[in-house]
């Protein structure tokens, strides 16, 4: 399964980007640079970029800016819990968690 669950951390949800937890980092491409962002399962496209330099760790820190930053602010609040799915190389899918009985 190449889903995890990201704690939306308060910088998070302020300032649009989250760092990829190390364990699914090998589903993260190594190149640096552009990668589409789907904002919910069946929600609209945003541009985004990896970055390997602002960890110190190299794993995957993936930035979306203020339309990310919107929609975590729009979809969520701080500290809940947001669905990544990185099963594709060109675009990571974020949506909201399901919820475990």
């Amino acid at each position: 399964m190449t889903i995890f669950n990201l704690t939306l951390q308060e910088t998070y949800f302020k300032q649009g980007f989250f760092n990829v937890i190390v364990d699914f980092d090998r589903f993260v491409r190594a190149e640096e640079g552009p990668i589409r962002l789907r904002l919910g399962r069946n929600g609209r496209e945003i541009q985004g970029s990896i970055n390997r330099h602002a960890n110190n760790n190299g794993t995957a820190r993936i930035m979306g800016g203020a339309d990310l930053r919107n929609w975590f602010q729009s979809q969520f609040e701080p500290m809940d819990t947001v669905a990544v799915d990185l099963s594709s190389r060109d675009i990571i899918i974020l949506d909201k968690a399901m919820k475990t009985a």
